[in-house]
This record gives structure tokens, C-alpha cells and sequence, in this order.
């Protein structure tokens, strides 16, 4: 209930309830207090609105006495909530996001931000950050204050139906090798193989398959089906954790068709006794992310080829680009990826889907020459 005063020449308001709340020390439910004040009102009738606001907020079960820094409860939620299951790259993230809302909303309370204003978070946001980037930050965001509905602090989300944009100079094309490079970085590879260095097996693998490194790190014998020549995909192994996970996505579980070279090299691991295809001899355990990516740069540097932000990632790339150009249907190439549907295979690649539209308007041309 919320009651009314007059201090000086402005009004005071103070709400108060009482809630049953768990004593962990009395081991039983006890009746709590909570109020929450506010003044300065000029009117009467500017107070009482204000009473009226906060009781029926408290009927829809908002809990109007507590209203945290914004900040501060996003920086709470994910340490909380996400770290113990996050990536070091993504925990960068997360922090990286405190950082520009901080930045932003300072000390404003949860509850003073309004659709507006997180509007023009977002827009300020996007001027110098590729899409990509504002929808991921917009997305964390509102999981956030999906946490906040249920503490009771919000009855809606103020980032709902947000206008997402971004600075297209900021946008990141994806890397890759063309055919050629690709030829030449298996080849170096192959001239050197042996099953004590299984790094240049998953380097081989994730260019013939454009499998992600967890999923390829994961692999164990009874994935690989030599007489059906395929591989299954069932999981995901980050060996910087040493934990085994779900693949990234429900889609990511996948079936993928593999060439009888691959195969025929992937049996040369088998030498290494371990239960993993790419587990090494000593450890029994796939290499470290670091590991690989060292062995990729030294090859590409031996084969001239300077690509400063080239990494493991970038050979499923190359893997997509090689098919493209192949003219292999792109819902088959989603498939193969384990995305969630083409819209994501589309909007990863949009950039190579260009380069390749001019092949594909040579194939239409002639296709429409034989009506």
C-alpha cells in the first residue's frame, strides 16, 4: 500500500509490503517488510499517480523496491548465469559488452530505461560496429532481462522489437583459400604426415568435411562409418577445457559423406591407441586449439600464403567457397554445415554467394536459352 505526505512544500511518497520469505537459519517461511520511498513531488495528484503506479506494478508481481543499476545487474546476470559454461573468447565478449553499456547508461536504474532510450543505445551502438556484432549484444541483452521479468523487477522487456542496424564498414568478410591454395596447403601436409602430429590430420579433415574444430576434436572410432564412408557429428570437445559438449546447435548433429582419402588417412591414427580419431599418441587427447592454429600458420607461411587473420575457422570456409564453386546446391551445403536452417548458411556467406553470382548468371542465361 502506498501512503502520501506532505514535506515542506513537495510530496512524499512510501510504499510498503510485507512478503513471506524462506529463513535458511530458521529453516521456515518469516514475514518481511519492504518499502520503497520517493519524493519531491510538486502535487498531490503527481504523488498519487506515482502510489498508483507502484501498487499496481506490485500486483503484477513486479517487486517495485528493489530497481539495480542496469549495468551492474547485466554484469551480475552473465557471471552468474552464462560463465560456467562460456568459451574465454565468449566470457571476452560478455565483458567487452559491460564495458559499452556501462559506458552508456552509467548508474541509470533498470527500471528508468524506456524503449526509447534502449533505442538509441543500439542505433549509437551500431554506427561503428558491424550487424553481426549489435544483433549479438542486442540478443544477450534481452536474455537478460528475461532473468529480470522473473526476479520481478520488469513486466516487459524494454529491447523488444528493437531496430537492429550496423556499420557496413565494420563488416568482416569471410576468409578462405581458393582451389589452388587448397590443393597446396593438403599436399604440404601430406608430405609430412605422420600420426605423432595429428594436427595436420584435423587440418586435412576440416577441409574435406567443413567441420567446426570442437566437432572434429570429438570424433571417437564408432563415429566414422569406413564402409558407409561417412562421419558422424554428436558432439563437441574443447580440449582447452578438456569437457565434452552438445554440438553447438541441435542442427549441428549431422551425418557428413567423406571421400575414401580422408578415410584411408584417418586409419593411420589408429596407431595412436587412443578412443579419439585425432587423440595423440602421449595424451590420448585431441591437440589444443592454440596447437593446431600454430601448425596452420607455419604451413601457410611455408607456402607463401599471407592471411594475418587466417585461422582453423576459416578452413570450413574455404570448404563452402570450394563447393560454391563447384556449383553445389547451397541448402546441401547448409546440410553439411549443421546450420539451423539456410537463412544462417546465407548470411554467413553472403559475401562468397556474390562472388559466385556471376558463374550462376552464365548458368540461368543458358538454362533459359533452351525454353
Amino acid at each position: 500500500m502506498a501512503s502520501i505526505t506532505k514535506r515542506g512544500k513537495t510530496w512524499y511518497v512510501r510504499f510498503s509490503k510485507r512478503v513471506q520469505q524462506w529463513n535458511p537459519e530458521k529453516q521456515g517461511m518469516v514475514s518481511i517488510l519492504k518499502q520503497k520511498s520517493k519524493g519531491g513531488f510538486k502535487t498531490k495528484a503527481e504523488a498519487q499517480q506515482f502510489g498508483i503506479k507502484m501498487e499496481a506494478e506490485s500486483l503484477s508481481g513486479v517487486d517495485v523496491t528493489k530497481n539495480p543499476e542496469f549495468a551492474e545487474y547485466y554484469r551480475n546476470w552473465y557471471t552468474t548465469y552464462k560463465f560456467p559454461s562460456l568459451s574465454p573468447s565468449t566470457k571476452n565478449r560478455y565483458k567487452i559488452d559491460y564495458k559499452f553499456i556501462k559506458g552508456y547508461f552509467n548508474t541509470t536504474k533498470i527500471k528508468n530505461i524506456s524503449r526509447d532510450q534502449y533505442q538509441s543505445f543500439i542505433t549509437n551502438f551500431a554506427k561503428d560496429h558491424a550487424i553481426v556484432t549489435v544483433r549479438k549484444l542486442n540478443t544477450s541483452i534481452k536474455a537478460c532481462l528475461s532473468y529480470a521479468i522473473d526476479d520481478g523487477l520488469l513486466v516487459r522487456s524494454f529491447a523488444n522489437h528493437a531496430a537492429i542496424s550496423g556499420n557496413e564498414n565494420k563488416e568482416r568478410h569471410v576468409d578462405y583459400l581458393n582451389l589452388q591454395e587448397i590443393k597446396q596447403l593438403v599436399t604440404s601436409c601430406e608430405e609430412s604426415l605422420s600420426p605423432t602430429y595429428v594436427s595436420k590430420y584435423l587440418i586435412i579433415a576440416a577441409i574435406y568435411t567443413g567441420a567446426r574444430l570442437g566437432e572434429l576434436s570429438a570424433l571417437q572410432w564408432s563415429d566414422v562409418d569406413f564402409k558407409n564412408k561417412t562421419i558422424s557429428i554428436t558432439k563437441s570437445w574443447n580440449q582447452d577445457r578438456r569437457d565434452m559438449r552438445k554440438p553447438k546447435t541441435k542442427s549441428s548433429i549431422r551425418i557428413i559423406p567423406v571421400n575414401s582419402q580422408l578415410l584411408d588417412l584417418l586409419k593411420q591414427l589408429k596407431v595412436n591407441q587412443s578412443s579419439f580419431v585425432f587423440g595423440k599418441a602421449i595424451t590420448k587427447l585431441p591437440p589444443t586449439s592454440n596447437g593446431v592454429n600454430r601448425v596452420l600458420r607455419l604451413l601457410l607461411n611455408k607456402n607463401n600464403m599471407n592471411r594475418k587473420n587466417f585461422h582453423f575457422h576459416s578452413l570450413r570456409h574455404s570448404h563452402v567457397a570450394f563447393l560454391l564453386s563447384e556449383g553445389v546446391d547451397i541448402y546441401a551445403i547448409s546440410k553439411r554445415l549443421g546450420h539451423a536452417d539456410i537463412g544462417v548458411t546465407l548470411k554467413t556467406y553472403a559475401y562468397l554467394l556474390d562472388e559466385f553470382k556471376a558463374k550462376q548468371d552464365k548458368v540461368i542465361v543458358n538454362a533459359l536459352a533452351k525454353l
